[in-house]
C-alpha cells in the first residue's frame, strides 16, 4: 500500500476524493473470522456498516431514485481460501471442459486395455481352470489379475507424471503464443501433493475400470470342458462366446470417439465463425497504445494539453496516415458507462437508461473506419469548454429514436453531482469494442478535450502507411523526448488485440481436436484388435470355408461385415450422446444452434471410414489364409 506512489507515480488513489460518491474501488477487502462468526453473520454485520457508510457519503443533493440505487447494493462475502484471480473466471469453465475431453479419452484407452485383458484372459483360460481344480478360490484369482491391472495403472499414472512436466509448461505456451499481452497469463503449474494423490486415484480407479470385467469372466469357468480341450476345441468356442463383452467395449470406444469429434467440430466451426465476425472497421494497420500523463506530473486541463502536444507530434510522423485517440480504446477491456436521460424518450415505470460513453479526439471515426452514417464525426471544432457535442452509434439511435432523426437532440450524463449535457451530431455504425461475442450496446461518444470527467491517460489508435514496427519505434521516441519521465509505450496491434480475444476459443478448439483424434485412434486400435483377435481365433473356421468353396472377397466380406456393423452401432450410440452434450457446452459455442449438421455428420464419416480401414487388415489376412495351413491349425 505505501508503494502505491512508486508503482503509479502521479496518482493519488489513498486519499479520500472530492465527490460524494466517487470513491476509488481497486482495493480488496480481507477479514479473518472469529471462531465462533459464520460467513452468513459476517455478511450481515457487514451489510449494517457499509449501508450506514453509503448513507452518510451520499449527501442531500441524491436523487430518491439514485438513492435508492445505492443503497440497494450489497458486499458478498466470500472464502479466500482461493486466493482472488480474473483466470478462474476466465478459464474456469474451458478448463472444465477439458477435464471432461480428458476423461473421456481415458474411458477409450481403459476400454482399449479391458480388451486386451479379455483376450488375455481367454488364452490364460485353461491356466486358470487348472488353479480352480487343484483348490484356488476365484477370490483370489480375481485379486491377482486386479493387482496386474493395478501395476499397469501405476505404471501408466507414473509415465504421465513425468510427461506431465513438460506438457503443462507446453498447453501454456499454446494459450499465450503469439499473445500481444503473454504476461497477462501466470499460471502455477508446480506439483503438489493433491495433485499427485489426484493421479494415484484416477489410477486405482482405471485400474478398476479396466481390469474388473475381465478379472470377472476370466475367472467364472466351466472347468471339465476345458480341462478336456485343446487350444483348437472348446477353448475357442468359449472364447467366441466370450466375445460379444469385447465388442461392446469397441462399440463404447466408438461412441464415445465420436463425442470427441463432434465436440472437437463445434469448437472449431465455433473458432471459424468467430474469426468471420465483423468488427465494424478495417483492423488492418492500425496501431495502439496508451499514455499515461500522470507519471509525468500532468493533470487536468495540462494533461489535455499535454495529450494534444503528442497527437500533433503523432500525426507527423512519415508513414502516418492518420491518428486519434480516446479514453477507452479498442479490445482494451476498458469501458465506461454512466445513467443518462434522452430528450424526447419517455422511460417506462420500470426502466432505468444508461449507456456506455467513450471521449474520442478529432477525427476518430475516419481514423479507425467506422463508418458515420448520418450527421458528422466529431471533429477539432469540438474542442474546448462550449456546449457539448456527441456521436451515438446505430443501436442508441434505434433503440432511443426509432425512424426519427436525432441529429440536434439532447442526451444528458444524470450521474450524481455530475451532471453534463451533450448534443447529438452524429450516428456512427456498431462496432465490436472489446470481444467478437459482444452484443452490440447503445453507446454515446464525447470529446476528449472537451470531456464529461478528467482523464489521466489516453489509448492513441494510429493508422499507418508504412511497416507497422518502424512506426512504432517512431512512436516511442516521441513519447520518451516529449517527457522522459513517461513509463516506455507498448504499441499493439488492432489484428493482434483481436487475435487475443479468440486465445481461449483458439486453445480449446486446438485442445479438443487434438483429443478427439487421439481418441479416433484409439477407437481404431481397439477395432483392429478385436478383429484381428477374431480373426485369429476362427482361423480353423475360415480354412474350412474357403477348403469347401469360399472366395477370398465373400471371406473378407463376412469379417469387414461385424467391423461396419460394430462401428455402425458405435454411432447410431455416440450421436444422440454427442447431441446431448452439445447442450453442455452451448453457452462456449458462437453462432451456432444446438444441432449443427457439420460438427455432427463429418465426424461420424471421417470415424466410420477410419474405423472400417482398421477393420479391413485383419479382414484382408482373413483373406489370404492358406486353406491347408487352417486346418492344421491349434
Amino acid at each position: 500500500m505505501m508503494m502505491q506512489d512508486a508503482i503509479y507515480p502521479g496518482r493519488d488513489l489513498l486519499s479520500p476524493s472530492q465527490g460524494e460518491v466517487n470513491k476509488h474501488i481497486w482495493l480488496q477487502v480481507i477479514a479473518r473470522l472469529k471462531p465462533s462468526v459464520t460467513p452468513e453473520q459476517a455478511k450481515a454485520s457487514i451489510n449494517v456498516v457499509f449501508q450506514r457508510m453509503i448513507e452518510s457519503n451520499l449527501g442531500s443533493t441524491v436523487s430518491t431514485e439514485d438513492r435508492k440505487g445505492f443503497l440497494d447494493q450489497r458486499i458478498n462475502v466470500q472464502s479466500g481460501a482461493r486466493g482472488s484471480s480474473t483466470l478462474h473466471e476466465a478459464f474456469a469453465e474451458p478448463l472444465k471442459v477439458l477435464m471432461a475431453l480428458v476423461g473421456l479419452v481415458l474411458l477409450i484407452a481403459c476400454a482399449n486395455v479391458a480388451n486386451l485383458l479379455l483376450a488375455r484372459g481367454t488364452g490364460r483360460q485353461k491356466e486358470f481352470a487348472v488353479r480352480l481344480a487343484i483348490g484356488a478360490g476365484r477370490a483370489r484369482l480375481i485379486r491377482q489379475l486386479l493387482s496386474e491391472s493395478l501395476l499397469l495403472a501405476l505404471a501408466g499414472a507414473a509415465a504421465g507424471v513425468l510427461l506431465a512436466q513438460w506438457a503443462d509448461t507446453l498447453l501454456l505456451r499454446m494459450v499465450s503464443q503469439g499473445s500481444e499481452r503473454p504476461e497477462a497469463i501466470q499460471v502455477n503449474l508446480r506439483f503438489d501433493a493433491r495433485m499427485l494423490a489426484f493421479t494415484l486415484g484416477v489410477a486405482v480407479l482405471s485400474a478398476i475400470l479396466f481390469g474388473l470385467i475381465p478379472a470377472l469372466r476370466a475367472t467364472r469357468l466351466d472347468l471339465s470342458p476345458i480341462l478336456k480341450s485343446t487350444a483348437g476345441g472348446t477353448t475357442g468356442e468359449i472364447g467366441n462366446r466370450r466375445l460379444p463383452a469385447g465388442k461392446v467395449l469397441v462399440i463404447a470406444q466408438v461412441a464415445i470417439s465420436l463425442i470427441l469429434l463432434v465436440a472437437a467440430g463445434l469448437f472449431v466451426r465455433s473458432l471459424s465463425k468467430l474469426s468471420e465476425v465483423n468488427l465494424g472497421y478495417k483492423p488492418e494497420n492500425l496501431l495502439l497504445f496508451r499514455v499515461d500523463g500522470a507519471p509525468g506530473g500532468y493533470k487536468g486541463p495540462a494533461n489535455l494539453r499535454f495529450q494534444q502536444e503528442l497527437l500533433d507530434k503523432f500525426s507527423s510522423i512519415p508513414g502516418v496516415r492518420a491518428a486519434t485517440l480516446s479514453s477507452n480504446g479498442l479490445f482494451s477491456h476498458s469501458e465506461s458507462g454512466d445513467p443518462i436521460s434522452v430528450e424526447g424518450y419517455t422511460p417506462k415505470s420500470d426502466e432505468k437508461l444508461s449507456s456506455r460513453m467513450d471521449h474520442v479526439g478529432p477525427g476518430y471515426f475516419s481514423t479507425v473506419g467506422i463508418p458515420i452514417l448520418l450527421g458528422r464525426e466529431i471533429g477539432v471544432q469540438d474542442s474546448g469548454n462550449g456546449p457539448r457535442a456527441a456521436v451515438i452509434n446505430k443501436k442508441f439511435a434505434e433503440r432511443f429514436f426509432g425512424k426519427t432523426n436525432p441529429i440536434g437532440k439532447k442526451v444528458q450524463d444524470i450521474y450524481p453531482g455530475n451532471p453534463q449535457e451533450m448534443e447529438i451530431v452524429g450516428v456512427a455504425a456498431d462496432a465490436k469494442y472489446n470481444t467478437l461475442r459482444e452484443k452490440t450496446p447503445t453507446r454515446i461518444y464525447a470529446p476528449y478535450f472537451n470531456p464529461m470527467w478528467e482523464h489521466s491517460y489516453a489509448i492513441y489508435e494510429i493508422r499507418t502507411l508504412a511497416d507497422p514496427a518502424s512506426i512504432s519505434a517512431a512512436l516511442r521516441k516521441v513519447v520518451q523526448e516529449t517527457n522522459s519521465a513517461l513509463p516506455p509505450i507498448q504499441v499493439h496491434t488492432m489484428p493482434g488485440l483481436v487475435d487475443d480475444s479468440l486465445q481461449t476459443d483458439r486453445f480449446i478448439a486446438r485442445l479438443a481436436g487434438a483429443f478427439g483424434l487421439l481418441a479416433m485412434l484409439l477407437a481404431s486400435i481397439g477395432l483392429y484388435g478385436i478383429m484381428a483377435y477374431t480373426v485369429a481365433r476362427r482361423t480353423r473356421d475360415i480354412g474350412i470355408r474357403m477348403a469347401l468353396g469360399a472366395q477370398p472377397g465373400g471371406v473378407l466380406w463376412l469379417v469387414l461385415r461385424e467391423t461396419l456393423l460394430l462401428v455402425l452401432i458405435g454411432v447410431a450410440v455416440g450421436l444422440p450422446l454427442a447431441f446431448g452434450g452439445t447442450r453442455l457446452i452451448k453457452s462456449m459455442l458462437f453462432g451456432m444452434g444446438i444441432v449443427d449438421p457439420v460438427a455432427m455428420i463429418v465426424p461420424a464419416i471421417t470415424l466410420a471410414a477410419v474405423a472400417a480401414l482398421a477393420g479391413f487388415l485383419p479382414a484382408r489376412r482373413a483373406m489370404r489364409v492358406d486353406p491347408m495351413v487352417a486346418l492344421r491349425y491349434e
